[in-house]
């Protein structure tokens, strides 16, 4: 039980268990962080900061879906010292920090050591969790707001001061500024409370309860209604033109469970639901926020229902929509595991088996989804070294391989030889840059270049070399200082950027679910600029074209020729 005085050497080692828990969590949240291209849905605010005025982020969400207060962060950023990759996710990152940190520590105080333990094996692990806390959008930020907001709430209500009042404000009020989605949950609190007060037999208390409802809805109210708002009134087609589309399919359903759990094995699926449904009544039981955290699930799928947003039929999608019910998912699961584990010890006890073997029996048992979930992860391939790409939708999209249509796109895409030959020099030493890079990573082939090559790749900017128009792409102005790309003209960034080869992917054709889809003729244009720039390529095929730019070391140009 929580809250049981344990021994010194019992408690020291259970530290020194969640240290490490907690510090794997953080290593692989931070693993080639600094290495990462900004890929898919980051470019949405980065195109903002290139073309709009804070006034304009202010009153508009955007059609593509880019965060308001993250937007003007960036905005900030880049005017006073340069945007770059880690500025632009370190609020994430931070967030999913504290998220590793507060949420066993929380759950120790108020379920159990053991439980809190495995919990925080289980958070670290967390695939989506991995890649929301290296994203730069916001929610692993508004995942941590809304826990905050549910236990200040809780804390007012049980009468502990204006701190708690400010708190629940705060936290809601900018989780919905960072993403509207997140509205339901941050308002559910209210209904477990409501419905508490109305059940008051006694009238006096039943108004008292529900006057003291009123401080935190002006608290909290006044400023959503004051952020949220304009940009409804100045811009409703940035949200009404993405709604009234989709509603989840049965597919969907069933998908969104191996999102949550962070596996493709339905084995370590079914494993890890039977244990979460042992644990589920532990959780209603001693979490104070479990109730407020269903009311917020129940309010969101309403939501869904009624607007029907894009792009809801995915499970990735789903699951994002629905990510606070995630730590709930995983804190049932560590409870059931703790349950079991204990059964097994007091069954193996009673066979009159020595102390230690009972304990490890148990400890066994209590360790299956973790270990289920460990051996069936989908980050194995994601950790190799080096890859910049770790946040690719090939990755995370669907973790079920078979359902996942982003791995069938990619296996259209033409491969070049010369990316198997770059493994013979030793891994990372060697950096491409390669163009064009595509608006969405479906096109970005750069996964199977690095599990290739295992060397360093680099997104080629053609601004201003090549007069296409690119979204996905940058001025090359001081307003931007990014490590992982490179501007193609600009001799002084390939040297700073120690570039080896400037590697051209040329236009193709392939084939996705009946229908053949061009890639790259809008740049072709392009490799005319590229040859001018850059001479003679110094390796050519059917499908690539690399280029040495000027003054690299002699030899490196050899390489697979």
């Amino acid at each position: 039980m929580a809250g049981t005085p344990w021994p010194r050497r019992s408690r020291w080692l259970w530290l020194a268990s969640l240290a490490l828990a907690i510090g794997g969590g953080v290593w692989l949240r931070l693993d080639q962080i600094f290495s990462q291209l900004l890929l898919d849905d980051e470019w949405h605010a980065v195109y903002r900061v290139v073309h709009d005025t804070p006034a304009t982020v202010f009153l508009d969400f955007g059609h593509s879906d880019s965060s308001i207060p993250l937007t003007l962060l960036y905005l900030f950023e880049s005017r006073v010292f340069g945007l770059s990759e880690l500025a632009m996710r370190w609020p994430l990152l931070a967030a999913g920090v504290a998220t590793l940190v507060l949420f066993p520590w929380y759950a120790a105080r108020h379920v159990g050591r053991c439980e809190a333990l495995l919990f925080a094996a289980l958070l670290a692990i967390s695939p989506l969790l991995y890649f929301f806390g290296r994203t730069a959008r916001p929610y692993a930020l508004t995942l941590l707001l809304v826990y905050a907001a549910h236990v200040a709430f809780r804390r007012h209500v049980e009468r502990h001061g204006g701190a708690a009042l400010a708190l629940y404000a705060a936290c809601a009020t900018l989780a919905s500024w960072l993403h509207p989605v997140v509205v339901p949950f941050v308002v559910a609190p209210f209904v477990p409370s409501a419905w508490a007060a109305l059940r008051d037999p006694y009238g006096a208390t039943r108004w008292a309860k529900l006057l003291r409802l009123a401080a935190p809805a002006l608290a909290a109210g006044v400023p959503m209604t004051a952020l949220l708002l304009p940009p409804l009134l100045a811009h409703p087609e940035s949200l009404s033109l993405k709604s009234g589309i989709d509603l989840p399919h049965v597919d969907t359903l069933i998908g969104v469970w191996y999102a949550w759990f962070g596996t493709g094995s339905t084995i370590a699926l079914l494993i890890c639901s039977v244990f979460s449904i042992a644990g589920v009544s532990v959780v209603w039981r001693r979490l104070p926020e479990a109730g407020s955290m269903l009311a917020g699930l129940a309010l969101c799928v309403l939501m869904i229902a009624v607007t029907r947003p894009a792009w809801i039929h995915n499970p990735l999608t789903l699951g994002r929509y629905l990510l606070p019910i995630l730590p709930l998912l995983l804190l049932s699961t560590a409870c059931g595991a703790a349950r079991v584990g204990r059964a097994v010890n007091a069954a193996s006890a009673g066979r009159r088996v020595t102390p230690a073997l009972a304990g490890a029996c148990g400890v066994g048992a209590a360790a299956l989804p973790l270990l289920a979930l460990a051996t069936t992860t989908p980050l194995s391939p994601v950790l190799m070294h080096p890859n910049g790409n770790s946040l690719h939708g090939l990755y995370q999209f669907d973790f079920r391989r078979t359902h996942n249509p982003i791995v069938d796109f990619m296996d259209g895409i033409p491969l070049s030889p010369w990316w198997a030959n770059l493994a013979d020099r030793p891994p990372g030493s060697i950096t491409v840059a390669v163009a064009p890079f595509p608006t969405e990573s479906v096109g970005w082939d750069a996964p199977r270049w690095q599990r290739l090559s295992h060397q360093r790749v680099l997104s080629g900017f053609l601004t201003p070399l090549c007069a296409s128009l690119r979204t996905n792409e940058v001025p090359d102005d001081k307003r931007f200082r990014f490590r992982n790309a490179v501007h193609l003209g600009d001799d002084a960034a390939l040297a700073a950027q120690s570039v080896d080869f400037v590697a051209w992917q040329k236009p193709y054709r392939y084939v996705a679910n009946g229908i053949e889809a061009p890639v790259g003729d809008d740049v072709a244009p392009c490799a005319t600029a590229l040859t001018a720039r850059f001479g003679l390529p110094v390796y050519e095929d059917e499908w690539l074209a690399v280029y040495r730019p000027r003054k690299q070391a002699r030899g490196v140009g050899d390489v697979g020729r």
